[in-house]
């Protein structure tokens, strides 16, 4: 997908010339591509990549990265006036972001709700000195900017507007114990610069000469509550709108420019997908392309009754499907020390998962490797698509016979405690353990910071008391997805899509009643997706009840690299990072992955040292040690 990028003077002076020129570099590694400005007096805005376009008419000028899924849909309704913002002759052949365009012409700001896809743009009107940045419900992309009291800037890519030098390069300390110890308030415009924001999905951001405002225009979490007749009744209307969320992304126009589409991939991280989407393919004569990380070693020791390896299970999808090239990654060719330096140039921050970044990166390496251009993945089924459902959604009776008393009693119980009461327990609770353990975190740093009553009285850390707040991490006010996800396909020349993300989707699983994803005769949970994959998936995979590990041979992997792993654990000891991450408790992990064949071994490979070299390296490379 392209990049764009602007910067507003907001006292009006002139744009220096080379500010422009620093973005547009940036962007131009984003996008694969040339970049196309404009400028005037004290704006500019611009856009790189394939076919890049920055559209201006009297007093507006605009710029878009998009891919929009509703497409057919946009050009009815402009059919009639869509040649005042064409790009070629042929409406259907109109790009995106004149869609787009053409939308901001019919409902101004408003379009934002009626546009669906993966997209962001920026609109500048020169005459009231205005600027406005909108960014999809839920989509994989990425739009940073900085506001300061003389000059606004924004990106696709953060790098470039780090280059700009526009304030110090400063670490916000809380954001790095946040990453450290999982807790999730992190999320949403906040970046672990503090004069870095990201604008979150579903927000807009509006700048005049004397304010500038963010926005959420979508919330998830309110949409009404659909009641249909039958249980059944909820799976065709499932399948209606699932199988529309694959057909879009799929629908790569490359054959516009005189040669063929290039070959999709699908990361299997969701059944469903990949099998409705071989399916679409079948009817164009195409295959899918599916890639699956496989473990180099037994995972056995390291998963308790969780598997380590779904390949069994991709190739009984594969088969049933019949038109899948089913590859597996080992990812040998890369470390995950080598992964997480290379995730930290690619993405910038300290991340959650830093375990995962070795197979994450070599699948995609490999679809880039093997002619793919678009990539798809499930990332976020589990709290939507596939959501597994609330026991306390369901009738008593049910409850008390899949919990027991005990457990019954002791959630119930923890749901209806009061606020007050609940941080009371927790820090009772907490001091009297080594709350640090699971964590890399300096215990110097979470007392400068108070950071255990910081958590325990944010109100997003407490048991939920409904379905709705258990899923949470999917509202788009509470989430950057996407951003990082966007930036490694960027580097790896991959458009990364995510059907589970379609916004459309994710409205209609919010909107199911929470009983109906729990079969109440059987208990079985996930039920909506997995009655809707009936026919498509084999039952061996669409009744498995057993969860996966990813990474689950992390720890083998970690021991093949030993020296990789010491020297980056010196590196940590003797620079910057000593202040911020415990070395001697990284140690002892080590120690301990080095040793055991347990579920602990992998638990601390995850939790401590990853994690903890991940924010050890950023945190010396941030000070130049």
């Amino acid at each position: 997908m392209n990049a764009i990028f602007g910067f507003v003077q907001r006292d009006g002076a002139p744009l220096p010339s080379s500010v422009l020129a620093t973005l547009r570099h940036h962007a131009e590694r984003w996008g694969g591509g040339p970049g196309q400005e404009w400028q005037a007096g004290p704006a500019g805005l611009g856009q790189a990549g394939r076919r890049a376009e920055v559209m201006a008419q009297p007093d507006l000028v605009f710029t878009a990265a998009a891919r929009v899924d509703n497409r057919a849909e946009l050009i009815d309704e402009f059919r009639v006036t869509i040649d005042e913002f064409r790009v070629t002759s042929q409406v259907e052949a109109v790009s995106d972001a004149a869609l787009i365009f053409q939308a901001y012409g019919r409902w101004g700001e408003a379009c934002v709700e009626r546009i669906y896809g993966d997209w962001a743009f920026a609109v500048w009107q020169p005459t009231a000195r205005r600027l406005f940045l909108a960014r999809d419900h839920f989509g994989n992309t990425a739009l940073y900017y900085h506001a300061g009291p003389r000059v606004v800037a924004f990106a696709t890519d953060f790098h470039g507007l780090l280059a700009l030098n526009l304030a110090p390069r400063e670490m916000d300390e809380l954001y790095l114990a946040q990453v450290l110890i999982s807790w999730p308030a992190y999320h949403g415009e906040r970046t672990i610069y503090p004069a870095l924001h990201r604008l979150p999905p579903a927000h807009t951001l509006t700048l005049t000469p004397d304010r500038l405002e963010t926005r959420q225009y979508w919330f998830v979490e309110n949409t009404p509550t659909l009641h249909l007749p039958r249980r059944q009744d909820y799976v065709e209307a499932f399948r209606e709108v699932f199988d529309e969320a694959p057909r879009a992304p799929l629908a790569t126009r490359g054959g516009q420019e005189g040669h063929p589409p290039p070959p999709p991939g699908g990361g299997w991280q969701s059944g469903g997908i990949p099998a409705t989407a071989a399916d679409m393919l079948r009817a164009e004569g195409r295959r899918l392309l599916a890639l699956t990380s496989v473990p180099v070693a037994d995972t056995r020791p390291f998963v308790g009754q969780r598997f380590g390896d779904e390949f069994p299970l991709a190739q009984a999808v594969a088969r049933q499907a019949g038109n899948v090239d089913l590859m597996p990654i080992t990812a040998e060719s890369i470390t995950p020390i080598q992964a997480i330096r290379r995730m930290l140039h690619i993405h910038g921050e300290p991340a959650h998962a830093a375990g995962n970044f070795f197979w994450l990166i070599d699948l995609e390496q490999t679809a880039r490797a093997r002619g793919c251009r678009v990539l798809l993945t499930g990332q976020n089924g589990n709290a939507g698509l596939s959501w597994a459902g609330d026991i306390f959604s369901q009738p008593l009776a049910f409850q008390l016979r899949y919990l027991g008393w005990r457990r019954w009693a002791k959630q119930g119980l923890m749901r209806a405690m009061p606020p007050g009461l609940f941080v009371l327990l927790q820090t009772y609770r907490q001091r009297r353990r080594d709350w640090l353990a699971d964590t890399a975190l300096h215990p110097d740093m979470a007392r400068r910071l108070n950071l255990l009553e910081l958590r325990l009285n944010d109100p997003g850390s407490r048991p939920p008391r409904t379905a709705l707040e258990q899923r949470r991490f999917l509202q788009p006010g509470r989430s950057f997805v996407g951003a990082l996800h966007a930036q490694m396909g960027a580097a790896h020349g991959l458009d990364i899509r995510d059907p589970s993300n379609d916004a459309r989707l994710l409205a209609f699983t919010f909107a199911v009643p929470d009983h109906i994803f729990i079969e109440p005769d059987s208990g079985l949970d996930r039920w909506l997706i997995r009655a809707a994959m009936q026919g498509r998936l084999p039952d061996e995979v669409r009744l498995n009840r057993k969860r996966g590990r990813q990474a689950g041979d992390l720890v083998p992997r970690l021991r093949a690299c030993a020296a990789e792993v010491e020297t980056v654990l010196a590196e940590i000891e003797r620079g910057p990072a000593a202040r911020y991450i415990n070395a001697p408790h990284l140690r002892r992990a080590w120690q301990l992955i080095q040793t055991q064949d347990t579920l602990e071994a992998l638990r601390q490979s995850v939790t401590v040292l990853t994690r903890g070299i991940m924010a050890g390296l950023f945190v010396n490379g941030l000070t130049g040690a």
